[in-house]
Formats: structure tokens, C-alpha cells, sequence
């Protein structure tokens, strides 16, 4: 009886511990308020999330590589996550509205747009402030009511042009890597496409500036999206949708000798939609013969 004793004993000391720390971990559902919580159905809260590292091959074992230019398409329904809300809600916000704010607070690049060629030099950078002044976005001053001295300048939300930026341009680069045996893509950049109604031209379009993704990772992976109307609950990080490439989206340049967009040597729409799948065959082919014996 005393050995049984004993044993029990110590199992408790052994169980305890365990029980202590999952009720640690556990985190209610419903927050002190009453709201659920619409953090990802993780043990890590969303404002500690990192992004998933790259495996970053040496430069000596890539062996073949192909940049790849896209137009991710807004307007398209399975792009709806980057696009929406409109206005922030429920802890979301649009991509556009979470790079503008980043920008605001300096805490990403963003380089001029220079049509055929990306140039990521400190010459390039963009000012923040000489853009929203050239973009005529309209600023809330506050001043103080009795000195008027300036106290604040600030962007309100439904002044950030979020609604009107319908594309993007996403450069890419798939790479074989003969030392780990590996066949992959690396998302390089992004471009907000800007699109204003012009009464005598009708609707331009106005490339903004690129962005280098590796800069923007680690805050898109604190941003929720909504990927699904029928349950709340599928959410998945912006970061999420670009690493697993849960976005639509079509080719409109690879980099070649000439340095030219599909469009420039493609004349109809038949021509280019037979040209981006012979890119697409083309790099399908590729990997498959990779692996032939």
C-alpha cells in the first residue's frame, strides 16, 4: 500500500506540471469584452507572428534561374483578400492601405518605377512626403485653436486611394538549386497600379513605385485576410497568400536578351494568351526534365 502511495504521488507531481502549462496556454475563444478573438488558430498571437523563413540557396548552386513578370488582378475573385475591406474592419485591411501606412511610418522601401528596369539604389528611393504632395492626397491639419500653431498632419483612411489601386505588377524569380535539389520561386517585388479617371483621357493607369517583398514580410504576416464568406473563421495572413500562392494572376513579361513585355511583340489577344502559356509549358517542362532519367 505505501509503494502505491508513493507512486501516485509522484504521477501527481509528474501530471501537474503538465496541466499547469496547457491552462497557460490555452487562450479563451471569447475576449473580456465578449468579442471572439479573430487572431489566427494559432498558440502565437498574431502581433508575434514571423514569417516563415526562406531557404536561402548560395549563389554558386543556382544554376538556371527566369524572372518572371505578373499582373496580379484585384478584380478577379480570388484576389478579393488583398483587395478588401475597403475600410478597415475586424483587425483587416486592404494590402494597399497596409503598404501606405507602412510607408507613412517609415518602416518599409518603396523605389521609383522606371518602365523595363528596377533599380533598388538609395538614389531611387521614394519620399514619402514629395509623393503625397505630387499624388494630391489631402492631409488633415490640426492646429492648435488658440496659438494655431500646426499640431498634427495626418492621412485619414478614406483618403488613402485604396479603392482606386486595381493591379499589381509582381516581379518573381524561379530558380533550380543543385545543391539541395530544389525547384522553387521567389516573389522579388510589388508594384501598386494606380488607376484615375481623366476627363479627356478616360481612365489612366500610373505605376506607383516597387516595393521589395523581403521588406514587407514581416508585416504581412500580422495581417489577417478573410479568405471565405462561408466561415469567419478561415483566415490566413496576407504573407500566407503569397508564399503559398493563393492569389490569381497572368504573365506579361519574362526577362529575355531584348528585354521586351509580351505585348510588344504580340499583336492580338490570341497571341499573347498563346505566348504566356508556352512561358508557363516552359517552365512547367523545365522542373519535369529535371527528374528524367
Amino acid at each position: 500500500m505505501k509503494v502505491f502511495n508513493r507512486i501516485l504521488t509522484f504521477g501527481l507531481f509528474l501530471i501537474l506540471p503538465v496541466l499547469a502549462n496547457a491552462q497557460d496556454t490555452d487562450q479563451s475563444f471569447f475576449s473580456e469584452t465578449g468579442e471572439p478573438i479573430t487572431n489566427l488558430p494559432t498558440s502565437i498571437d498574431l502581433e508575434e507572428r514571423k514569417p516563415i523563413e526562406y531557404n536561402n540557396p548560395r549563389a554558386d548552386d543556382v544554376i538556371w534561374q527566369q524572372a518572371v513578370y505578373r499582373i496580379i488582378d484585384l478584380r478577379e475573385k480570388m484576389n478579393y483578400p488583398l483587395y478588401f475591406p475597403e475600410e478597415s474592419s475586424d483587425k483587416r485591411e486592404s494590402l494597399f492601405t497596409s503598404i501606405f501606412r507602412l510607408l507613412e511610418n517609415d518602416k518599409i522601401r518603396a523605389y521609383n518605377y522606371i518602365d523595363g528596369k528596377e533599380i533598388f539604389t538609395e538614389d531611387q528611393r521614394v519620399n514619402f512626403d514629395e509623393w503625397i504632395k505630387a499624388s494630391d492626397i489631402l492631409l488633415t491639419v490640426k492646429t492648435d485653436s488658440i496659438t494655431g500653431d500646426t499640431l498634427s498632419v495626418e492621412i485619414d483612411e478614406s483618403n488613402i486611394p485604396n479603392r482606386e489601386v486595381l493591379k499589381y505588377y509582381a516581379k518573381e524569380v524561379w530558380y533550380f538549386d543543385k545543391h539541395n535539389s530544389v525547384f522553387s520561386v521567389r516573389l522579388i517585388a510589388l508594384c501598386p497600379i494606380w488607376y484615375k479617371e481623366d476627363y479627356e483621357l478616360g481612365l489612366q493607369k500610373f505605376p506607383l513605385f516597387w516595393i521589395p517583398y523581403d521588406d514587407l514580410r514581416p508585416h504581412l504576416a500580422k495581417k489577417e485576410a478573410l479568405i471565405s464568406d462561408k466561415n469567419n473563421g478561415a483566415r490566413e495572413t496576407m504573407d500566407d497568400l503569397f508564399i503559398k500562392r493563393r492569389f490569381g494572376s497572368y504573365i506579361f513579361k519574362v526577362s529575355g536578351v531584348m528585354n521586351r513585355n509580351i505585348l510588344q511583340y504580340n499583336h492580338t489577344a490570341d497571341e499573347m494568351h498563346r505566348e504566356q502559356d508556352r512561358i508557363k509549358t516552359f517552365i512547367m517542362n523545365f522542373e519535369q526534365d529535371l527528374w528524367e532519367y
